[in-house]
């Protein structure tokens, strides 16, 4: 096990997602917690659908005003959905997604917890769409994400070219890395208030439609709605589409 505290600085308002969105991080040993304050999330009834955003376009928008789906040239698609907590949690809400999401990357679920050799310890070179982490044998980590960073130093070594790495912040919320030089899983949840998670499954080997990276991003007040941003990309490069999904959301929810 890979762990690293939180570091001062914390969340950066509008980049704090390894799933979807660019800006930095820095994690460094026995730093206490600290997390900027975010802007307040909006409840919203309908969602906007614009005709584009930057390099996603419209394919459809269902008549509620619940749904609608982009698209990209390389065959990215995205899905954004406004959903009802009808009284629950988010947990209660996502999980079913991110049941789906493997379905289309199974290569990561499976390679992100598979087991690895025990030589070489503490040196791990994982390269997958959009996601890079390397550590080296002085204890060192890093992991980069669709253009944020995430550095540290090991404090308890793993076994070669596997990586799982906690950042906790307040209580459960923070960020969970399983992964291999196969595929890898990632939890974010940016703590504050309403729900501020992402979710990512990035493999090396495509699943049965082409994808080699699926995920969500999903904003809202506690108690609801919130709006889900699913994305199933193709290529190897997301930091564009990483953008134009986080715009997409907070046009729609703000935070």
């Amino acid at each position: 096990m890979k762990s690293f505290d939180w570091a001062s600085g914390g969340w950066a308002t509008g980049a704090a997602s390894l799933v979807l969105a660019g800006g930095a991080l820095a994690l460094s040993a026995c730093s206490p917690p600290h997390r900027h304050a975010a802007a307040p999330l909006r409840t919203v009834s309908t969602l906007i659908c614009p005709d584009t955003q930057g390099d996603l376009t419209r394919k459809s928008a269902a008549a509620d005003g619940k749904t609608c789906v982009y698209g990209t040239s390389a065959g990215d698609q995205v899905t954004l959905q406004l959903i009802s907590l009808d009284g629950g949690d988010a947990r209660a809400a996502l999980d079913p997604i991110e049941t789906q999401l493997k379905t289309e990357v199974p290569a990561a679920v499976v390679a992100g917890a598979s087991a690895a050799g025990d030589t070489d310890k503490d040196r791990v070179d994982i390269n997958l769409p959009g996601i890079h982490i390397h550590a080296n044998g002085d204890g060192h980590a890093d992991v980069d994400a669709n253009g944020v960073h995430v550095g540290g130093h090991d404090h308890d070594g793993d076994s070669d070219d596997r990586a799982d790495i906690q950042v906790n912040g307040l209580g459960s919320k923070g960020v969970t890395v399983n992964a291999d030089k196969g595929g890898a899983q990632i939890h974010v949840d940016e703590g504050g208030s309403g729900v501020r998670v992402h979710y990512i499954l990035a493999s090396e080997t495509p699943g049965p439609h082409g994808y080699r990276m699926a995920g969500y991003e999903a904003r809202g007040p506690a108690g609801g709605p919130i709006v889900v941003a699913q994305v199933l990309a193709k290529s190897d490069h997301q930091d564009d589409l990483s953008h134009d999904i986080h715009a997409l959301v907070s046009r729609n929810v703000g935070g």
